[in-house]
C-alpha cells in the first residue's frame, strides 16, 4: 500500500514540474508587439466580439436572460478586446524602424 502511494505521489511530482516548466516556456516564447495583430485585434472586437457573445449567452441561458447577458458582457469584452488591439497597435508602431 505505502509502495503505490509513493510511486502515485512521483507521478504527480514529475506531471507538475513538466506543466510548470511548458507553461513557463510558453509564457517566454510571447512575441514582440505587431501593429497588424492589433489592428485583428480591433477589427475583431469591433465587428466580432459583441454577436459572438450575445449568440453564445443566447443559446446557453434561457433566451430573454441569455440576451441580455450577452449585450452586457459582449459589450465588456467588445472594448477589451478593442483597447488590447490599440495598446498592441501602439506598441508596434515604428514608422522609422527604429526598434530592429
Amino acid at each position: 500500500m505505502l509502495r503505490r502511494r509513493r510511486g502515485t505521489l512521483c507521478i504527480i511530482g514529475v506531471l507538475t514540474a513538466v506543466v510548470v516548466t511548458a507553461s513557463a516556456r510558453a509564457a517566454e516564447a510571447k512575441p514582440d508587439p505587431s501593429f497588424l495583430h492589433g489592428v485583428g485585434q480591433v477589427v475583431a472586437g469591433v465587428v466580432f466580439e459583441l454577436p459572438k457573445t450575445v449568440l453564445d449567452a443566447t443559446l446557453t441561458e434561457p433566451p430573454v436572460i441569455g440576451t441580455a447577458v450577452g449585450l452586457l458582457a459582449g459589450t465588456a469584452r467588445a472594448l477589451q478586446v478593442t483597447t488590447a488591439g490599440l495598446v498592441e497597435m501602439a506598441a508596434g508602431f515604428d514608422p522609422w524602424g527604429i526598434k530592429k
